[in-house]
């Protein structure tokens, strides 16, 4: 086999390689928004706990901390509620606002906190498990807020996992065909005219 040919293979394989590469997952920008999910004013992103990529799953976290500071610091539950509201973004901050006023106004706190959307759950459930059990809500919340990080360490994890066995087919399309062509195949071909 010629030094052309195995050139000419191992350019091709790279191509292949190159094409079958996985692209990226695709990102919203300003121009291109996800539609919005059913019932609601958030997008899909937002009611999984996101917050439409712009400040989402690892701001509630955060969230339910200084809601919990500020019960411990002797705040009670609409007041601690309100100034978390005021510095969180958008469209977080705003459903932090609307709790804090249906809680205001007498409103049923369950159904003031289910309009929120399931990011607000873990929320939702300490308040509640900590009223029903007539305890402060500081530590639950500390805890809901502990689960929501491990948890998003478990979806980096699997997405890490995912990305390796990604790259495992472009590697062997590419590399694998390449080195064989060009170090084994001379190699046998060399063996093979020195033996007849």
């Amino acid at each position: 086999m010629s030094e052309s040919v195995q050139l000419l293979c191992a350019a091709a394989l790279a191509v292949a390689g190159i094409l079958s590469w996985p692209s990226p997952p695709r990102r919203w920008s300003v121009t291109t928004r996800p539609p919005p999910a059913s019932g609601g004013v958030l997008g899909t992103d937002a009611r999984r706990g996101t917050a439409g990529g712009t400040g989402g799953r690892h701001l509630v976290p955060e969230a339910l901390e200084l809601i919990a500071l500020a019960l411990g610091g002797g705040a009670s539950v609409v007041a601690a509620v309100a100034e978390v509201a005021s510095t969180l973004p958008a469209p977080l901050g705003a459903e932090l606002g609307q709790v804090a006023s249906g809680l205001a106004g007498g409103d049923d706190p369950v159904q003031v906190w289910e309009r929120t959307g399931d990011h607000w759950a873990p929320a939702r459930r300490a308040l509640g498990l900590a009223e029903a059990a007539g305890v402060a809500p500081t530590e639950a919340l500390l805890a809901a807020a502990a689960d929501l990080r491990r948890d998003a360490v478990a979806d980096v994890e699997v997405a890490t996992a995912r990305l390796a066995v990604r790259l495992v087919l472009p590697l062997g399309l590419a590399y694998l065909p390449a080195f064989v062509l060009t170090t084994v195949v001379p190699l046998v071909l060399a063996l093979v005219r020195d033996l007849s």
